[in-house]
């Protein structure tokens, strides 16, 4: 007759909690790198837990003891952590961190069920088909309600970043230390389900409520983690944007001058008369003098990106309009500019670039002094619609993970120096300002103006 409860407990207890935590812990791995040989792996395991499942039971049934009860279930647990790091390539600190977010989902959704079923709910519905049906629905339905927030709050985000390093000891510890005291006294209502109704809710709501506070910690773990992502690709981008600023610094000065010896050469061959017509001569000269801009706005690092991006615009039939106060930004170092209006007039060129109008192919790129403020502003046509997110627009490109980060670098210089960073797309134009305080010993100077 044991062996008949061990079956029918195996059936009717293990096997759904089994189903319902694989579910949850699915939803938290789905995104993760996955060993050779999947599948295979995957069927082993299952066919292994299910195998060591059913001897669970049995020893359950024989030793029907609270606490035996809640050590079995973490066993559970601990087996399907084992399964996940047969089947996934990743550290341990990070499936552990998913299995821990895993059950305590499944364990909120099934107590939330505990308390619509010793509260009268199932009762009630079951009045009008029958217990089962009833209960079925409602289990179903919380598992699904709790498992569907749970995936957009905290799930979707380690498949968004692909995040490594999902281990903190002191989140993980407290985690594992409240998800265990809500499997034991849960184990021990289990025992005692019916003799204390009140007493039951109280306790389920306890173990609800526990569950929400762990959801939590993983949930903030997971934003900072992220803010670390983001901090670390735009510091990265900083660091390249240093090597690109000097690069095309000495390309551009390479550049204007050999076209100042070509310039020289012309001429002679202009006087010399050596058969080469003054429109051909005239003709090269204007494709030389592009290269021998002498931009001055009193800033040399501005020079070298406004140098860059008008070749950029001569070449793709962009009219850039720029007038700029260089001399106000000595307090800003070389690389923060080359980020800053780099990632500005790139933006600005990338959108006009793709408006149909030619005579709208138009960047107006101001930097003037206003009392104690420096005001920066871009301004340009462009096409399609532009979706916001936390003040920022996102990325049109498909990559959502990799793409987005020259505007969130612009936004953090910004806020490194105590600025505003502002964005709008009202009607056409696209106008992008940065407020920025200067500092006291900043002195005041003409405006230089670039073409």
């Amino acid at each position: 007759m044991k062996l008949d409860a061990a079956i029918l407990y195996y059936i009717y207890s293990i096997l759904p909690f089994f189903l319902h935590i694989s579910i949850a812990e699915a939803m938290f791995v789905f995104g993760l790198k996955r060993r050779r040989l999947f599948w295979v792996r995957l069927f082993a395991g299952l066919v292994i837990c299910g195998g060591a499942l059913f001897i669970f039971s049995v020893i359950m049934t024989a030793v029907p003891h609270f606490l035996f009860g809640a050590f079995m279930y973490m066993l559970m647990f601990a087996l399907t952590l084992a399964v996940l790091y047969f089947c996934f390539d990743e550290s341990f600190g990070t499936l552990l961190f998913c299995g821990l977010a895993a059950y305590t989902a499944q364990n909120m959704a099934y107590r939330l069920y505990c308390i619509a079923e010793t509260s009268g709910l199932v009762w009630l519905l079951a009045q009008r088909t029958n217990w089962s049906v009833a209960a079925n629905s409602i289990n179903h339905l919380l598992m699904y309600a709790v498992y569907v927030t749970v995936y957009f709050t905290i799930a979707r985000r380690i498949k968004k970043y692909k995040l490594a390093r999902l281990h903190n000891r002191n989140v993980l510890l407290i985690s594992a230390i409240t998800l265990s005291v809500t499997a034991l006294l849960c184990a021990w209502t289990n025992n005692y389900y019916w003799q204390h109704i009140p007493l039951l809710i109280i306790n389920f709501l306890f173990s609800v409520l526990a569950c929400v506070f762990i959801l939590c910690l993983q949930s903030g773990m997971l934003v900072k983690l992220g803010m670390q992502h983001d901090m670390e690709i735009v510091q990265k981008l900083w660091h390249d944007d240093i090597a690109r600023y000097e690069l095309s610094k000495e390309n551009i000065d390479i550049i204007n001058v050999k076209c100042h010896d070509l310039k020289h050469r012309l001429k002679e061959l202009r006087l010399s008369g050596g058969g080469v017509s003054d429109e051909e001569i005239a003709e090269m000269e204007d494709a030389i003098s592009i290269y021998d801009a002498n931009i001055n706005t009193g800033c040399e690092p501005l020079d070298v990106i406004l140098t860059e991006k008008s070749l950029h615009c001569r070449k793709s039939g962009i009219k850039l309009s720029c007038m700029a106060d260089g001399e106000q930004l000595g307090f800003m170092r070389a690389g923060e500019l080359y980020t800053l209006f780099g990632n500005m007039l790139s933006n600005a060129i990338e959108a006009v670039q793709k408006v149909d109008d030619e005579s709208k192919r138009v960047i107006s790129f101001t930097v003037r002094r206003m009392g104690g403020m420096l005001v920066i502003c871009t301004e340009n046509y462009y096409n399609g619609k532009i979706i916001f997110k936390n003040g920022l627009p996102q990325t049109s490109k498909g990559d959502m993970v990799n793409h987005g980060y020259g505007t969130k670098s612009m936004k953090m210089l910004v806020n490194k120096y105590g600025g505003e960073f502002g964005i709008s797309a009202d009607g056409e134009i696209y106008r992008l300002k940065i407020i920025l305080p200067l500092p006291a010993d900043t002195g005041s100077a003409k405006m230089k103006i670039a073409s």
